[in-house]
């Protein structure tokens, strides 16, 4: 059963459509067909988890829109979360 969605060709992350377990298959549907991940943690639905390997400073890409960078290596099937991801836009400081 799918568990996650990629809306654009370019997405590195994809949405949970459920909340998952640690250690729990994710299926996540992609243009390329579907990618299988094992969930690296708790996840809450809704939230991100990563389809690739996304090195320091490389762009996090969510519904073909840059939505921030990797703070650190995110590993696939990684919660893509604040703890990870900085993101210039919106900050007021």
């Amino acid at each position: 059963m799918l568990t996650a969605l990629c809306i654009d060709p370019r997405d590195n992350v994809a949405v949970l459509l459920r909340e998952v377990r640690k250690g729990e298959d994710v299926l996540v549907n992609m243009k390329t067909g579907t990618v299988h991940l094992k969930a690296q943690s708790d996840i809450p639905f809704g939230h991100k988890i990563a389809v690739t390997t996304l090195s320091v400073s490389e762009p996090i890409i969510k519904y073909g829109e840059e939505i921030g960078n990797a703070k650190t290596l995110i590993q696939p099937g990684e919660w893509v979360h604040l703890k990870n991801v900085i993101c210039e836009r919106g900050r007021e400081d």
